[in-house]
């Protein structure tokens, strides 16, 4: 599998890289949390836009943008727009989601950005070059909150947003049973197998599918969140056990 190096974290190589996210609505309490996480064992930082109070006003997203770059030194910085489409908490046209995307990108403080698969739909190349060309690498992500698609379609996502330039496609998917687990799996190994252009990062949710989290060096998901104190999707496992599991697989 190919790598992504950011900032010398190499995403795709080695011990899956732990991602933790803010998800609060005040832009205190974001960077108060900023500062906590940045000395935590944690390799990225997510800021999910959607949560913030002032995430339809672009100026106040830039400018608490430049002060959580701060506050989380080194740590690589994520930041995601999470639609409703997409099981967030902001309902956004089409136009309003990309704007915000470019506001993001304006600010240069982005070390990735997510940019969902569907909701960006024809656009999504383009979007993609405009991160690349402000020096942002991308998660292109695409989520299911109600069940699990075959494996055959979980695939054909992954491989459409490696065509489409992204660097890390990205599937989160809802099991109703043990057997949708094994699915997202096996398209995960099926990904790093014979799609190895890029890394991937997959999760089936809910606590049928932790172990997803835990287990994605052994399948080839590069990336895995972990709940720091509050959770953003379900299922995230705390931090201390995400690392001490990883730790273990990775030895």
């Amino acid at each position: 599998m190919s790598c992504v190096d950011i900032r010398g974290c190499r995403i795709g190589e080695g011990r899956p890289k732990v991602i933790l996210p803010i998800v609060e609505r005040a832009e205190a309490t974001i960077l108060e949390k900023a500062v906590q996480f940045s000395t935590l064992q944690g390799d990225c930082v997510e800021w999910r836009v959607d949560y913030f109070e002032g995430a339809r006003a672009p100026g106040a997203v830039a400018r608490c943008l430049a002060k959580l770059r701060v506050a989380l030194k080194d740590k690589l910085l994520l930041v995601t727009i999470r639609t409703k489409a997409e099981g967030g908490e902001l309902a956004l046209r089409h136009t309003e989601y990309t704007d915000l995307l470019h506001t993001i990108l304006d600010t240069d403080c982005a070390d990735l950005i997510d940019i969902e698969f569907f909701p960006a739909g024809d656009d999504l190349p383009a979007l993609i070059g405009d991160a690349h060309t402000a020096g942002a690498a991308v998660v292109c992500s695409s989520h299911d909150f109600h069940k699990t698609p075959p494996r055959a379609e979980l695939v054909r996502r992954m491989v459409a947003m490696q065509q489409a330039g992204a660097d890390l496609p990205k599937v989160a998917v809802m099991p109703q049973s043990r057997t949708d687990v094994l699915e997202l799996l096996a398209a995960t190994a099926e990904m790093a197998d014979l799609h190895p252009e890029t890394p991937v990062i997959t999760m089936s949710m809910g606590a049928l599918g932790a172990v997803s989290r835990l287990a994605g060096e052994a399948f080839g998901s590069a990336m895995t969140f972990a709940n720091p104190g509050q959770a953003s999707a379900p299922g995230q496992v705390s931090l201390d056990i995400v690392n001490e599991v990883l730790d273990a697989l990775h030895l």
